[in-house]
């Protein structure tokens, strides 16, 4: 078993002989059975107090679900607050994972009448969203033209062109990452 003097100690053989702190600067601390959660103070547990107690790689995914029963770190008793945001990346999400009312950031798409260059009226765009793409189609002929680099999020339900291309009998097609509109409030299908 790899633990030595009650502390895991991964891919290690267990030494049956016993050591002597000077052998091992390994401690140990046998908390008593009868302590309360208002006993411990917060911040007790600091990333340098654990990195001192616990060899790198002790708890790994396999050692916590020996460790914790089915369901102890869930969101629904608040264990989601332990985790900084970022916690979870990209890396950490399987392909396939996340769909439909779970996508937090949906893509939007606007069609609006074009005009003179400047502000154009976008219902729902707001200054922290992403803007994906802006193309202009001609209203004779149909044809497609990427105004993209002219074009930038000005205010809420706004974005602008000044100086940029008139596209006054066009339409105008904004595609923009809704990165401001909090889904989880949100109640019906998507």
């Amino acid at each position: 078993m790899p633990w030595v003097n009650g502390r895991y100690v991964p891919r290690k053989t267990a030494n049956t002989e016993a050591s002597t702190p000077s052998q091992d600067r390994t401690s140990s601390y046998r908390a008593p059975d009868d302590l309360e959660e208002d006993q411990i103070e917060d911040g007790f547990f600091t990333e340098a107090l654990l990195n001192s107690k616990f060899a790198e790689g002790s708890f790994t995914a396999a050692v916590l679900k020996r460790l914790l029963p089915s369901g102890v770190i869930s969101v629904a008793n608040g264990m989601r607050s332990l985790f900084s945001s970022g916690f979870v990346n990209r890396d950490l999400i399987a392909s396939g994972a996340v769909s439909g009312s779970k996508i937090t950031n949906p893509i939007k798409l606007a069609i609006i009448s074009g005009g003179a260059a400047g502000s154009h009226t976008v219902t729902g765009i707001r200054t922290g969203d992403e803007l994906i793409s802006v193309l202009e189609q001609n209203g004779t002929s149909g044809l497609l033209t990427d105004l993209t680099s002219e074009f930038a999020i000005a205010t809420s339900d706004t974005i602008t062109n000044s100086g940029g291309t008139a596209t006054s009998g066009d339409k105008l097609i904004i595609l923009y990452l809704d990165k401001t509109t909090d889904l989880t409030s949100m109640t019906g299908s998507l």
